[in-house]
């Protein structure tokens, strides 16, 4: 089984999940947001599948910073795909519609 620094990657999670909080109140993009998103649940799974953390330790952690605020990706409409879209067309000229 893979070895991984399983403290060091804890307290990374939870500066993510205070990183997120923060830019989330300070209004940043939601492009900034998804990233910190992003990098919060791979940590969570990397921890999960090879660190042998549970899902409670980690909501341990999380709840104090975000509550029950989860962190995957949502299946809103923004983030389909248009199947009926010109995809020879550069995707800046199809959003700028």
């Amino acid at each position: 089984m893979m070895q991984i620094p399983t403290q060091e990657m804890l307290q990374s999670l939870e500066e993510g999940y205070k990183e997120y909080k923060k830019s989330k109140a300070e209004g940043k993009s939601e492009v900034i947001l998804a990233h910190i998103k992003g990098f919060c649940t791979t940590l969570e799974q990397i921890l999960s599948a090879y660190g042998g953390v549970s899902v409670e330790e980690m909501m341990k952690i999380k709840e104090p910073i975000l509550g029950n605020e989860s962190l995957r990706m949502n299946e809103g409409n923004g983030n389909k795909i248009d199947l009926s879209a010109d995809f020879d067309e550069p995707t800046i000229f199809r959003k700028r519609r």
